[in-house]
């Protein structure tokens, strides 16, 4: 076979090789096409034209709520420095308002539109060393009458923006129960709620508000004992953790710049441990 002959063999060859290696190429296009398209399709079901990303970059993850608590921040009307620092916070925190102080009635009027449950910080007299000093104060030698006058002097300039009640101090007070059981009906005569802030174990506020058919409920944690951020923030692990095994909790801190600090810096992770701050009314019995 001469060298004609040879290459009119392997020319027709060489050509359907090629032709077959094109015909190859084209499917393999076609097929990763028909991919991307169905690729697109999902994306466009999952995320609708008018509200998907054009590449949706992350799925924000759902956290499932698994509990509730109420943070009252007792000792409000001394300072008007603080109530700005506790609005950054934008949570409806249940802010607890002592009758006497010197700016309680301005605070009253900046935030009685906004969205804070507001409670009266009610003095009662506490247990010897311990002295109250602040006006208003109901103590364990008034009889009704004087239990009855001081209480309404407390309450009149507050209502109706006052929703309920919590003790000040008190640890004298709250474990007698003759005169427990006289200011709470005067409680119950004005249609407000009681808090106990469980200032002594032995307090029998909250079983005598129960009987009286009292909206009421008890502190389940005091966030600041102590100034030092480091236990705030352990009081603040405390109640995430009985938030979520009991469903429900309730916390009490106060208006210092401390406490708020903190709650400011750990505010997000309640919404990442799925506990959604509540004004307090919502969690009483």
């Amino acid at each position: 076979m001469n060298r004609k002959e040879n290459n009119s063999f392997f020319l027709p060859l060489i050509l359907f090789l090629i032709l077959c290696i094109l015909i190859v190429g084209f499917k393999i296009l076609e097929q990763l096409q028909k991919s991307k398209k169905i690729e697109k399709k999902e994306i466009t079901k999952l995320y609708p034209p008018e509200i998907k990303p054009t590449i949706p970059e992350k799925i924000e993850k759902k956290v499932k709520k698994v509990g509730e608590v109420a943070i009252i921040i007792d000792d409000v009307g001394w300072n008007l420095s603080i109530i700005k620092e506790i609005e950054k916070i934008n949570k409806p925190l249940t802010l607890s308002i002592l009758p006497k102080a010197p700016y309680s009635k301005k605070i009253l009027d900046e935030l009685k539109d906004k969205n804070y449950e507001l409670i009266l910080h009610l003095p009662l007299e506490p247990s010897p060393p311990s002295q109250c000093l602040d006006k208003g104060l109901i103590k364990v030698d008034m009889n009704e009458e004087e239990i009855r006058e001081v209480f309404e002097d407390d309450v009149k300039e507050f209502l109706p923006y006052v929703k309920g009640i919590n003790n000040h101090m008190g640890s004298l007070y709250t474990i007698n129960e003759e005169k427990m059981r006289i200011l709470l009906e005067n409680i119950k005569e004005k249609n407000l709620f009681f808090v106990d802030s469980l200032t002594n174990s032995k307090s029998c506020g909250y079983k005598i508000a129960k009987e009286l058919g009292i909206k009421t409920g008890k502190r389940d944690v005091f966030l600041d004992i102590s100034n030092d951020p480091e236990n705030i923030n352990k009081k603040i692990d405390e109640l995430l953790k009985i938030a979520k095994e009991k469903g429900s909790a309730i916390a009490i801190g106060h208006a210092k710049k401390e406490t708020i600090k903190v709650l400011k810096e750990r505010i997000s992770d309640f919404d990442e441990n799925g506990i959604k701050i509540v004004p307090v009314s919502k969690l009483l019995e």
